[in-house]
């Protein structure tokens, strides 16, 4: 009857886990040091037209600032990559990780859709960030006149309590989405 009785209570708890959210268990991180300014980082090619580039971020590891590499990643559609950053909070630093999320396109927002794959994204050279409230929008390819353009990459002052959802392209079917860059709330 004990062991009837444990292994219900184990399995009740298992499942109580398992229903929590992820997010539910992410620690909150608050450091009184400003991050030092976004590293320019030599970005390679990306592996195909279907990935994007997810920007490298300050981590706080052992009372210090450590960097963290960015990486290509395949896009999701509909959802786009809201970047790992530090958002001030009155005198304290708080550390947004990087997720995916549905992408909520502002007023007068259009998809476009093209049968023609884009091309590879260029190599970019990143300047340094004006500041440290700067971030890199990295540069993209857009659908113009039944061709690809490539739009180069810029620094964008960051806003608060916003992220950029960056320009990219997704794959749905046998064609191609393209999601354009816009501002969106956490």
């Amino acid at each position: 009857m004990k062991r009837t009785t444990l292994l219900g209570t184990l399995f009740a708890v298992a499942m109580t886990v398992l229903s929590v959210p992820a997010r539910a268990f992410e620690v909150e991180i608050r450091v009184h040091t400003p991050p030092p300014a976004v590293r320019v980082e030599a970005i390679p090619p990306a592996p195909s037209p279907g990935h994007y580039w997810i920007g490298g971020h300050w981590a706080w590891e052992r009372n210090s600032w450590a960097w963290v590499g960015g990486h290509w990643a395949e896009a999701r559609p509909g959802q786009v990559w809201i970047r790992a950053h530090w958002a001030r909070v009155g005198d304290d630093w708080l550390f947004r990780p990087g997720h995916w999320a549905q992408i909520v396109p502002p007023q007068g927002y259009a998809e476009v859709v093209a049968d023609v794959p884009p091309p590879i994204a260029k190599v970019e050279v990143v300047t340094p960030a004006p500041s440290p409230d700067h971030f890199w929008i990295p540069g993209y390819w857009r659908w113009a006149g039944g061709v690809h353009v490539w739009v180069p990459g810029r620094w964008e002052l960051s806003r608060r309590d916003q992220v950029w959802a960056p320009e990219h392209w997704a794959r749905v079917g046998g064609r191609w989405h393209f999601y354009g860059g816009h501002w969106q709330r956490y």
